[in-house]
């Protein structure tokens, strides 16, 4: 359908949607790394997503969504232990160490991660050579900000970033091969709250809630609307409308959230926080957008070249 024939309502929501998962997810780096300067990484996670899991199951069964059967929660919980808990341990960890602009340039990468599965390990893809370059460029780009003069903490950040973004890119790559539930609510209900209950035993194990205290006596206003901003925000006004964009818009053109969200989180991890990248950092930034960019502009053309 041509934007001419778009209802003024639904071309409102449009907008407000893509400003959603362009700015919300965006802005999700930089109140991560204000929390965990202050509390410990695996808890602040699992908080998150309990509580956003929680709420988008009560949603699920307002709306009368159907449950899942019990195949399908078995494979939500796989999903919620891959891209919830191990990937958000690892964001979440990372940003003590890196800045949040950082962090999302490198979680960016996931794109090109999911089509080089599709490509090496589904066999469902043949890449064109744009697809190539796009993985050349994405790849380039994590190596220059990874390797070249990084200081020890920054390297481990970036490492356990980089074992998130794949965590994520697999994750989504197995769901396909998987029994999922129906509802898009009800899956993304279950997937964050078992991610959230698997974060909260890797908090135990890890030894966080001795630091509960200590957390509690610096908590401040600003770490509580950090938190809600996540929780309701980021996870679930972003998913909400992610879920309606998917439905009416183009996945080509939703999938720009990729090249955007990092950009935002440069942004404002600049004005707000003072955050500045290095020169090589800046190079393998613009050649990790370049990569992802490339890369989904590809995609569909890759898509129709079947093995």
């Amino acid at each position: 359908m041509g934007d001419t024939l778009v209802p003024v309502q639904s071309r409102g929501l449009r907008i407000l949607a893509y400003a959603a998962v362009y700015i919300l997810w965006g802005g999700s780096f930089l109140a991560v790394r204000e929390i965990v300067l202050v509390a410990p990484p695996f808890l602040s996670a699992a908080f998150r997503f309990l509580v956003a899991g929680l709420v988008l199951l009560l949603w699920s069964r307002a709306i009368r969504a159907p449950w899942p059967t019990r195949r399908e929660v078995g494979s939500t919980m796989l999903l919620g232990m891959v891209m919830f808990c191990i990937n958000y341990a690892c964001l979440f960890w990372a940003e003590q160490r890196v800045d949040s602009g950082y962090a999302a340039i490198i979680s960016s990468t996931v794109p090109v991660w999911i089509f080089a599965g599709e490509w090496l390990w589904l066999r469902s893809i043949r890449p064109n050579k744009g697809a190539l370059a796009g993985m050349f460029l994405g790849i380039s780009g994590v190596g220059l900000l990874v390797l070249p003069g990084s200081r020890g903490e920054w390297t481990l950040g970036a490492l356990a970033l980089l074992l998130g973004a794949l965590c994520w890119a697999g994750g989504t790559l197995t769901s396909r091969r998987l029994p999922v539930p129906k509802s898009r609510h009800a899956s993304a209900g279950l997937q964050m709250s078992f991610g959230g209950a698997f974060l909260l035993i890797l908090a135990a194990a890890s030894g966080e809630a001795r630091r509960l205290p200590q957390i509690l006596a610096v908590w401040n206003l600003r770490l509580s609307l950090d938190m809600l901003y996540l929780i309701f925000a980021a996870s679930i006004a972003t998913f909400l409308a992610y879920i309606w964009l998917i439905d009416h818009e183009p996945a080509s053109r939703v999938s720009s959230h990729a090249y955007v969200n990092p950009l935002i989180a440069v942004v404002l991890g600049a004005t707000i926080a003072g955050e500045r990248l290095a020169p090589v950092q800046f190079a393998g930034a613009a050649f990790v957008i370049a990569g992802v960019i490339v890369t989904l502009w590809s995609r569909s053309a890759a898509r129709a070249v079947r093995s």
